[in-house]
């Protein structure tokens, strides 16, 4: 494994805690190809040390993350069906590795938690949020898809419909607390603090009954059917990718002229 990474900083505790922090704090952490090589490079060798009990997924500067990269999006250009379904595969493959991952994985979020982002902290085990963390999925305000969509296995319909149908992405940290998003919050620049707590409590049990557990407890929602639903839900966003439409058309005529900054706003605005 290498200790030199561009878009991540990787930190190992005596106690057997792997801690893996998104490191683009100039972009809100936003997640891009390089990031994603590089944190599955990470899983890959640590995943078979058994020095290592538990991961911490963090951010670095003001956010935890704010989703996949849109400038690196629209620095791809026009894509193919097949191009969105490479991309999209690989999106939903990044995000669930930290819900397939043998040892247990636990989310520490701040600022913002949006689009991916929010879908990264849920595919970990335990997520702890900061008062200051802000979630959403703000994707159908401008004309784009869920790449893991998970909400509707985290909380119940009605709130995963209200999220996701309307594109809010100002949910607060105890909200989302209250609605199973997030498994407890906690005061604003503690969330690390309490995710080593909690990383201490898990390292502390027995490890193959942990990651037992953990294997059992993952596939009574395989039974339930997730897998396929989200394999189902990558299909559909395939489709919305693909399929353009007026507010995605004005969106990427802002970005394009205008700047990200500047779509956002417009987004924001509606």
């Amino acid at each position: 494994m290498s200790t030199d990474y561009e878009t991540i900083r990787v930190e190992l505790s005596d106690e057997g805690v792997a801690h893996i922090i998104l490191n683009r704090p100039r972009v809100l952490n936003a997640i891009n190809s390089v990031m994603m090589r590089e944190v599955n490079e990470v899983l890959d060798a640590l995943e078979r040390d058994p020095a290592v009990r538990c991961f911490i997924l963090s951010g670095e500067g003001r956010a935890f993350s704010a989703g996949f990269d849109l400038k690196e999006s629209a620095a791809a250009g026009e894509r193919t069906v097949q191009d969105w379904r490479r991309v999209l595969e690989a999106d939903f493959d990044f995000v669930m590795r930290f819900w397939d991952c043998p040892k247990p994985t636990i989310s520490a979020i701040h600022g913002h938690c949006i689009g991916g982002g929010l879908e990264l902290a849920a595919a970990c085990d335990i997520a702890i949020a900061g008062e200051d963390a802000v979630f959403g999925e703000p994707e159908v305000r401008f004309g784009s898809g869920i790449v893991a969509m998970l909400l509707p296995w985290m909380v119940a319909p009605k709130h995963a419909k209200d999220i996701l149908l309307t594109g809010n992405d100002q949910i607060g940290a105890t909200r989302a607390a209250e609605i199973g998003l997030v498994t407890e919050a906690v005061w604003e620049g503690h969330h690390v603090e309490r995710a080593f707590e909690k990383a201490r409590e898990i390292v502390a049990a027995a490890p193959l009954s942990v990651e037992l557990t953990k294997r059992a407890i993952n596939r009574s929602y395989d039974i339930r059917g997730m897998r396929n639903a989200l394999l189902a839900a990558v299909e559909t966003d395939i489709v919305i990718e693909t399929s353009g439409g007026a507010e995605r058309a004005e969106f990427n005529r802002i970005r394009r002229e205008e700047g990200l900054k500047a779509a956002i706003a417009w987004r924001n605005s509606r």
